[in-house]
């Protein structure tokens, strides 16, 4: 019992990490960067942090097989771009309901397991994704000032999200060491978003030292963030983990109304309980059968 009530502590510690990472990156971009940049320094950072937790814990080897390097290029693929997309939809979009519309990835996850056969779909899974799909429609007040562009491309990072969680699943991977599936996933992400960069000639470097301050405590904050996560699975079990985390666009939404002032209507509020709602009734029902 003693466990699990730290589990549930790493679980919502973890998810406040998460949910600072708009006000991080807002102010990386005061400083002169762009999401290409930001991305791909979170990268470069979470392969170090990795790297190291790896040689500390670990003295296997790091090398890895041809069908291993295949999957991983798909995985990174999709866990590469999905930071680039959440962190353009800020430009776009208030903070708190970019995070919120990205949070509805498990109802993609919901679909993708179903697609290729791994879950089926029930009734309160189906009620989750109209409840997900309600509330983010409850965001877009015509005339007003919610940025039709940043709500798909936070979608979007939710579904890119969505699918390297489920193809992760279906994977070979998950049998790898995970701070040497990390280091991986993150060392191919961050080449995969620097030539994307240099050929879009988008690399601009935080022009600031405040700017490359709070670029550390990013790429930290997201690596701690991942490592907790992964701790809190272990003593408080995934199914409450996975509740505990809807606590990150709930920061996220605080941060961006205290911090950076953004409005708040009664539909944005309605919209946030629609989602928070379809995520806490996915991870119960896991809970419920076991």
């Amino acid at each position: 019992m003693k466990n699990k009530g730290l589990g549930f502590i790493l679980a919502i510690v973890s998810a406040v990490l998460y949910g600072l990472m708009p006000l991080l990156t807002k102010t990386i971009y005061a400083s002169g960067s762009n999401s290409y940049t930001v991305a791909f320094l979170r990268m470069v950072l979470g392969t170090i942090t990795f790297l190291i937790l790896f040689k500390i814990t670990s003295k296997e080897s790091l090398g890895i097989s041809k069908h291993e390097l295949k999957q991983l290029v798909i995985c990174a693929l999709a866990y590469g771009i999905t930071p680039f997309l959440l962190y353009t939809s800020y430009n776009h979009l208030a903070s708190g309901l970019a995070t919120t519309i990205h949070f509805v990835y498990p109802v993609f996850v919901v679909i993708g397991s179903v697609l290729f056969k791994i879950e089926k779909l029930t009734k309160r899974k189906l009620l989750c994704c109209a409840l997900c799909m309600a509330g983010i429609l409850a965001f877009y007040t015509p005339g007003g000032n919610i940025s039709i562009m940043g709500i798909l491309i936070a979608l979007l990072s939710g579904i890119t999200y969505a699918y390297y969680t489920v193809y992760l699943a279906a994977s070979d991977l998950l049998g790898m060491n995970a701070y040497k599936l990390s280091y991986w996933i993150h060392l191919i992400s961050a080449v995969m978003l620097g030539i994307l960069a240099l050929i879009l000639r988008k690399f601009i470097w935080p022009g600031t030292f405040n700017g490359w301050t709070f670029m550390l405590m990013l790429g930290l904050l997201t690596a701690t963030a991942s490592f907790l996560y992964q701790r809190a699975a272990k003593h408080a079990g995934a199914q409450n983990t996975a509740m505990l985390s809807t606590f990150e666009p709930l920061t996220s939404v605080i941060v961006g109304y205290f911090v950076y002032s953004e409005a708040l209507t009664g539909r944005n509020i309605l919209g946030i309980v629609f989602i928070l709602l379809s995520v806490i009734l996915l991870s119960t029902e896991g809970r419920k059968k076991s």
